[in-house]
């Protein structure tokens, strides 16, 4: 049952914006409401003849019988289309850039005279929809219909489109840069006629802008003859064709630019076009007035103010407003679903199988979840956090034990209780946990662990109470602790009584983990941008990485100039089917599993790749040249300065006669001859690094292979 609660979540990106875009946001929503405010004190009678106006809206209603054909899977390129219960269909699954989607329905209705298109919105579609691209926008290139005799579906008839009329029909204009297709062709977007003047280049767009770009909008295609009336008892088939090839050359860079969720209806009327109403208006026009709450009324207000004509002057106030509207960035997000997505036993284990429904529930032989609780992902999560959970806060301390110290109090986080090792110090494990849970000491077993943690000398007395889940509490608690200061250096009497360190009677010492190899070798050499936040960055990869048959289907990878090519590792955007090679190496895992605990693993790749991948040899060039212009006037002071800031320690003598004699040999070579110097310090083509005054290239050169050693050595990313 625990999986139900996190089985009920949408899984789309929302729009999130920055402090000065909600203050911004603020502002014109209070503009708004300030002008609409002014004009219905202006205008006492506004009741009166906005009721007025709905009769008059509510008798221009055609009548849509909803329909909801079969997909044909002619080209969707492995999109699905999943039927949802009112009608609609929700595309899911890949995204291809471009494709033609085919939907049959058979049907007897008679004399049928249009057919409706609604893009309607979906929280698992980007920014809500009602599209597929990364603004949630859409463009359908061409909308076609053939009907046959169900007795003979080989007698195709096209049927001709007389008109085609939208609630939105945006100027020409040419489509984005970011759907490029390089076929050269000059595509454009606009009016709903696009959709049926039988050009490939054309398209009706929605994309109005930030404002208006995510909402419902719907088109209405006249046929030029009602279909004629059936003689066959079997009816007609109907064959639909959406063509969407207004997407890029790549759909794995954000290119689609597809339908995210569609419904069709027909209708018998004559003269059918589309209604201007908006869907949550026409929804709220068919309640009584008395049942309409007062947003509901604002709602109203807010469209029949846009069809006054002496308001005109407002409306271009507010239009203009909402064209400052800010354009926000996205966020993945787990919303919560209004209606329980079914979840299942599944049969051992195979998401095809499954087996009898499980509603959201916790194990009863743990404590219950809080009387009147309801059963959603807080509640889980309230549950999961409260004292009586017997292993959360536990897991938790074990893992940041775990990064510390290389094993964790238990050493299998992934396994904690099951078929795991009992804990090697389990009171200081319950000791920790409750410091987690409270931010202060106050168990039994404050006195064992405080001893085995910080000694006899602890003083139990704090002069702040740290906050109840704090962190940072137990990181400071074991950085500052006596167990976690002693000296990494071991003896054989303790090597053959305790070979992997479990009673904690030494410093680990081990390997740091991928990311912090990059951040390491960086910050030695000065490139490490100190940015916190923002976008993830694109470092230096091998590009053949991002095209068939390695990657399946071409990514785009544009690799970063500035600062922003040094980031901390934390910031580099990985894909889950292509993993980072340098992070890979170091036994970063991939992104298409969870990983509470990394192997460490030590092969030569590793050391090839500190001496050889692009950031690496960026930053022994950057450290050569920080040692030559700042380490100080002779090669044993810059030698020494270059060693501190690599292995945070001075050299030894011997250790700094071997480097003195690596670079001697090193500026011999290059003073011969017998190395190139320009490809071995620079390779510069961007010019981002100037060789410093005064300096021989070779020089530089000499100390850059003194430093890309320095980088590689083991002591450079081994923690002590």
């Amino acid at each position: 049952g625990m999986f139900a609660f996190l089985n009920n979540s949408h899984e789309a990106n929302i729009a999130v914006y920055t402090p000065e875009e909600q203050m911004k946001r603020a502002e014109v929503f209070r503009s708004v409401q300030e002008i609409e405010t002014d004009l219905q004190h202006r205008t006492p009678d506004w009741r009166e003849r906005m009721a007025a106006w709905e009769v008059s809206a509510k008798q221009n209603q055609i009548p849509w019988t909803v329909i909801q054909p079969q997909v044909d899977d002619i080209s969707t390129g492995g999109q699905r289309y999943l039927p949802q219960p009112d009608g609609s269909f929700l595309a899911d699954g890949y995204a291809p850039a471009q494709h033609r989607v085919k939907m049959v329905l058979k049907t007897d209705v008679r004399n049928i005279t249009a057919f409706r298109l609604e893009l309607m919105t979906d929280p698992n579609l980007p920014r809500n929809g009602p599209g597929r691209s990364s603004k949630g926008s859409c463009a359908l290139t061409e909308f076609e219909v053939t009907s046959a005799p169900a007795s003979d579906p080989k007698k195709i008839t096209k049927l001709k489109i007389a008109k085609a009329t939208a609630d939105i029909s945006l100027p020409e204009r040419d489509l984005d840069a970011i759907f490029n297709d390089k076929s050269g062709k000059h595509r454009v977007v606009g009016p709903i006629d696009f959709a049926v003047d039988g050009k490939e280049e054309t398209a009706w767009t929605i994309d109005t802008g930030t404002t208006l770009r995510n909402q419902p909008r719907k088109a209405v295609f006249t046929l030029a003859q009602p279909i004629a009336p059936i003689t066959d008892a079997g009816g007609i088939i109907l064959n639909f064709y959406l063509s969407q090839k207004h997407g890029g050359w790549n759909n794995n860079d954000q290119q689609q630019n597809q339908l995210g969720r569609m419904r069709l209806s027909l209708t018998t009327a004559p003269d059918a076009s589309a209604d201007p109403l908006p869907a949550d208006v026409q929804e709220i026009l068919s309640l009584p007035g008395e049942r309409r709450s007062p947003a509901q009324q604002q709602v109203v207000f807010h469209y029949w103010r846009t069809t006054v004509a002496e308001w005109r002057y407002a409306n271009s106030e507010i239009d203009r407003l909402w064209a400052q509207y800010p354009e926000g960035s996205t966020q993945l997000v787990l919303d919560e679903r209004a209606e329980m997505r079914a979840s299942h036993l599944l049969k051992r284990g195979d998401f095809l199988r499954p087996d009898r429904t499980v509603t959201p529930g916790v194990p009863s032989f743990l404590h219950p979840l809080s009387a009147g609780a309801k059963p959603d992902r807080l509640a889980f999560a309230r549950w999961l956090a409260d004292r009586e959970s017997p292993t959360t806060a536990r897991s938790a301390v074990n893992r940041i034990w775990q990064t510390y110290f290389g094993t964790g109090l238990v050493a299998t986080p992934e396994d904690f209780g099951m078929q795991s090792d009992p804990p090697s110090h389990r009171e200081l494990l319950d000791w920790l946990a409750v410091e987690l849970m409270d931010g202060r000491s106050g168990s039994d077993l404050v006195g064992s662990g405080e001893r085995l943690l910080h000694g006899d000398q602890f003083a139990t007395a704090r002069s702040t109470v740290p906050p109840a889940w704090s962190q940072k509490n137990i990181h400071r608690l074991i950085v500052n602790s006596a167990t976690y200061r002693q000296s990494s250096a071991v003896t054989p009497e303790l090597l053959a009584r305790d070979p992997e360190n479990r009673l904690l009677a030494r410093a680990a010492r081990l390997r740091v983990d991928a990311e912090l190899v990059r951040d390491v070798t960086l910050a030695a050499s000065g490139l490490l941008s100190a940015k916190v936040g923002g976008p993830s960055v694109f470092p230096p990869t091998p590009e053949f990485l991002f095209l068939p048959p390695v990657s399946f289907g071409t990514k785009i990878w544009n690799e970063e100039k500035g600062d922003n090519r040094y980031r901390r590792a934390i910031y580099t955007f990985r894909y889950r089917s292509v993993p980072n090679p340098a992070l890979q190496t170091f036994d970063a895992p991939t992104g298409d599993v969870a990983c509470v605990r990394r192997s460490r693993s030590n092969t030569p790749l590793q050391a090839l790749t500190t001496l050889n991948e692009t950031l690496f040899v960026e930053a022994a060039r950057a450290l050569a040249l920080k040692a030559f212009t700042e380490g100080g006037a002779n090669d044993r002071q810059r030698m020494a300065y270059a060693f501190r800031r690599v292995l945070a320690r001075k050299p030894t003598e011997a250790e700094q006669t071997e480097l003195l004699s690596l670079l001697n040999r090193q500026r011999e070579r290059l003073l011969t001859g017998e190395l190139n110097a320009w490809n071995l310090a620079m390779n510069n083509p961007d010019k981002s690094f100037a060789l410093p005054k005064g300096a021989r290239m070779e020089d530089v050169a000499a100390w850059t292979a003194v430093a890309r050693v320095l980088l590689n050595l083991d002591e450079t990313i081994t923690k002590e």
